[in-house]
């Protein structure tokens, strides 16, 4: 189940995420991403949030992705557990961003 996160919870959350993916990269299916990425996954080894511009950059093995104007993120959250992320920028596209095994982000 997605919740959306509020915009003041963004920074604290993805910094969360960096740090856990900074221990290890996981593999992600990229459907959602673009359909210009090659195979069905690839390996996400950081992201970055730029609260100022609302920019959030994904790391991804070979490729670098930007979400800009980021105006909604909800996750599938449970207890510590990463499963998924749906990006919304201000022209309403989304972003799916759906780990392969979750990963554990300290809240």
């Amino acid at each position: 189940m997605l919740t959306q996160l509020s915009r003041r919870d963004w920074q604290r959350f993805f910094a969360r995420v960096s740090a856990a993916l900074a221990a290890r990269s996981v593999s992600i299916d990229c459907n959602g991403l673009d359909e210009e990425l090659p195979g069905d996954r690839i390996d996400l080894l950081s992201v970055s949030y730029e609260p100022e511009g609302g920019e959030l950059a994904l790391l991804l093995e070979g490729d670098r992705r930007v979400a800009r104007h980021l105006r909604h993120v909800h996750v599938h959250l449970e207890e510590d557990l990463l499963y998924s992320m749906e990006l919304v920028d201000a022209d309403g596209r989304r972003e799916f961003v759906v780990l392969r095994k979750p990963l554990q982000v300290l809240l």
